[in-house]
């Protein structure tokens, strides 16, 4: 009978492994997935990195930038889309995590011509998951960076992207994060985030870093904080703030350095588990 139950075990065991590979496939290395609808219509793997071949337009809109940050939860609630639509009109830059590259996603990119790249962490069921930067113009140049989960070992993604801005020789860095969330303790959590202000240090201009920071505890808030400091970022605050919390603790953020906060507010929804976050800059004179 015990040998029945092993073998029995050791089978479902077996099974659970294959389902896990069917389910979710992870690159060996970081990939980054760019669709640009005026050069084509095909999303394409650029390796870990993407370089413009030309100068791009300038993201910002005669000096201001408004933003949307959203966790759009793979977008599984059936609302997402006219949400997204609303929650974008006049942005000119679009952070999402948690995001989910299959055809609804592709046909809204495609109907509002907007060029996107995305970090391919992992797949499910073949669709890209990663976080993803959404713009009119697409980047001078970006990299995808992952680290994986201590627990699960599913990778969790962030982009480094850089725009260029109407100033003249001005570039404005961005930061795209999903951060780690299910771990013990945050020495991976922290390595992630130290990996990422790293690539920041010689860049002299702007920088907006924002997304999901899973910052849960007070411990890992404390860490934000501290190495957003070192970058002399501030951080944008909310007057009614509605942002997702978990043990009382809000866990998305944006941060900012060399630009003018105008506006900004948080906005309750079904769409998603976060609640979108809207924020208006504009360059400093």
């Amino acid at each position: 009978m015990k040998k029945r139950l092993g073998i029995l075990l050791a089978v479902l065991l077996l099974l659970s492994a294959l389902g896990a590979t069917i389910v979710f496939q992870v690159p060996d290395s970081p990939q980054l997935m760019s669709l640009v609808p005026a050069k084509s219509s095909v999303p394409s793997f650029d390796g870990q990195c993407y370089q413009n071949s030309h100068i791009p337009a300038a993201i910002d809109a005669q000096g201001v930038l408004n933003v949307l940050v959203w966790n759009i939860y793979k977008e599984n609630r059936s609302d997402w889309e006219p949400a997204l639509s609303k929650y974008s009109r006049n942005k000119q830059l679009i952070l999402l995590q948690e995001s989910s590259f299959g055809s609804p996603l592709y046909q809204w990119l495609m109907q509002q011509n907007l060029s996107a790249l995305q970090v391919h962490a992992f797949s499910v069921f073949n669709k890209s998951a990663g976080v993803m930067n959404i713009a009119g113009p697409p980047p001078i140049s970006a990299c995808a960076y992952t680290a994986d989960e201590p627990l699960i070992r599913l990778p969790k993604s962030a982009l480094v992207a850089y725009y260029q801005l109407s100033q003249p020789a001005q570039r404005l860095a961005v930061v795209n994060v999903h951060a780690i969330n299910f771990s013990l303790g945050i020495e991976a959590f922290q390595q992630q985030l130290q990996q990422l202000t790293r690539t920041l240090t010689a860049h002299q201009g702007p920088i907006l870093f924002a997304g999901d920071f899973n910052s849960w505890s007070d411990e890992r808030i404390q860490l934000v904080n501290q190495m957003m400091a070192s970058l002399s970022m501030q951080e944008v605050t909310f007057s009614d703030d509605q942002r997702k919390q978990f043990l009382s603790h809000p866990l998305d953020h944006v941060f900012y350095r060399g630009l003018v906060l105008n506006q900004a507010r948080v906005v309750q929804t079904t769409a998603s588990d976060h609640n979108p976050i809207q924020v208006s800059f504009s360059l400093p004179k």
